[in-house]
């Protein structure tokens, strides 16, 4: 028996990259039953009206400024809506194209009837890792280490969502992702919360599928762009807002590094360094 899987994503005008990741995880996986929620952000370039002429895909409209965090909120919020039920939840990025039978690896895995979850790992097109599983280096600290298993599945502390396995039962029980958030930091606290369910997170020793990181030039991040232009580019939505890293940092490391680690991006642009 094949089994079902809700699939969420978001999307914003790449018509062409988001057709082929579905179409990836649609054509590879011939033992797996799949729908999809996705929402689209108002995408100007007939994503919407794209993602309409394929089977079993639900398109949820966006109000054009959901970003990433916003516009998985309203898939999953719109997924726990549904009577119908699952063996799992798909969570994934519509910029990763999936290798062959991929999902029916994570599947073997994994479960419907566990309580864990597992994060495929995706790389760039240099063969190396690019985004997985997350481990925290510090108590205290608000840093965390990509990492992909080596031989066996690993655990890991959250993840970046660009592909996570749930089952349902889980994903039921959890939360959506946290309304703080607009863009960034939202599949974090997410995996960081499953962990506090006491749900294990385990990320695995292959990769899924191809997925470039996302380079710092050109962003607030780069220590090439003037200091106010960094610092303004850093507020903005896509940038790591003040008031959400400080919510992110104090809920999961507490309000004294809360304190440091809002106040220290700032002394690095102004010094001129990369953060």
């Amino acid at each position: 028996m094949k089994k079902s899987v809700l699939a969420i994503f978001t999307c914003f005008n790449r018509k062409e990259i988001t057709i082929s990741s579905i179409k990836s995880l649609i054509e590879e996986n011939a033992e797996m039953d799949l729908c999809f929620i996705a929402v689209d952000d108002k995408s100007t370039d007939g994503t919407a009206e794209e993602l309409e002429h394929l089977e079993d895909v639900t398109v949820v409209q966006g109000t054009g400024s959901l970003y990433y965090t916003g516009g998985m909120r309203e898939g999953m919020k719109y997924a726990k809506q549904q009577k119908a039920e699952y063996d799992y939840v798909l969570l994934f990025n519509d910029d990763v194209a999936f290798y062959p039978h991929a999902l029916e690896k994570l599947a073997e895995e994994l479960s419907p009837d566990e309580k864990r979850v597992l994060v495929g790992a995706v790389c760039g097109r240099d063969g190396r890792l690019s985004y997985g599983g997350a481990k925290k280096k510090s108590r205290f600290r608000p840093s965390f280490e990509v990492i992909m298993a080596k031989g066996k599945r690993k655990r890991c502390d959250t993840f970046n969502a660009n592909c996570v396995l749930i089952p349902w039962k889980v994903f039921l029980e959890a939360p959506i992702m946290d309304g703080h958030y607009r863009h960034s930091l939202g599949d974090f606290a997410y995996g960081l919360t499953l962990g506090e369910m006491g749900c294990e997170i385990e990320v695995v020793d292959f990769f899924v599928g191809l997925c470039d990181d996302n380079p710092a030039d050109g962003t607030w991040r780069d220590p090439k762009i003037p200091r106010k232009k960094r610092i303004q580019m850093k507020e903005m939505p896509k940038g790591l807002p003040a008031k959400e890293w400080f919510y992110f940092v104090k809920t999961y490391f507490g309000t004294a590094s809360a304190c440091v680690y809002t106040i220290l991006p700032y002394v690095k642009i102004m010094l001129g360094r990369p953060t």
